[in-house]
């Protein structure tokens, strides 16, 4: 009787690893860090609440968190994306590939 459990405990661990190693997701290329082609902007004081007002750009999150909370203000992130159709198969294929390169001041 304890083979039997030892083997539904070997079994049960097996199971396991092949769910951790299929249930990992594999990034698209463009997406390694997760943040690239976004930028972070505080939003402006009293700006209207319908459109979105830029004031300060920061050159990653964790700076516009810090900010947003000593200011008490909102902040954006932006995201740069480029339309890409692959038209070499019997049906177009529409993607989209992160816009990259150095923040754009404005």
């Amino acid at each position: 009787m304890a083979a039997g459990v030892t083997e539904a405990v070997g079994e049960g661990k097996d199971l396991q690893a092949s769910r951790s190693s299929r249930g990992t997701r594999k990034l698209r290329t463009g997406q390694a860090n997760g943040a690239e082609g976004q930028r972070f902007f505080l939003a402006k004081p009293g700006g209207s609440h319908g459109v979105p007002e830029f004031s300060k750009e920061f050159p990653g999150e964790a700076e516009a968190i810090v900010e947003s909370l000593k200011t008490g203000l909102s902040y954006f992130v932006v995201s740069e994306w480029r339309g890409v159709a692959d038209f070499s198969g019997r049906k177009p294929q529409l993607s989209r590939e992160a816009v990259r390169g150095a923040p754009k001041a404005g």
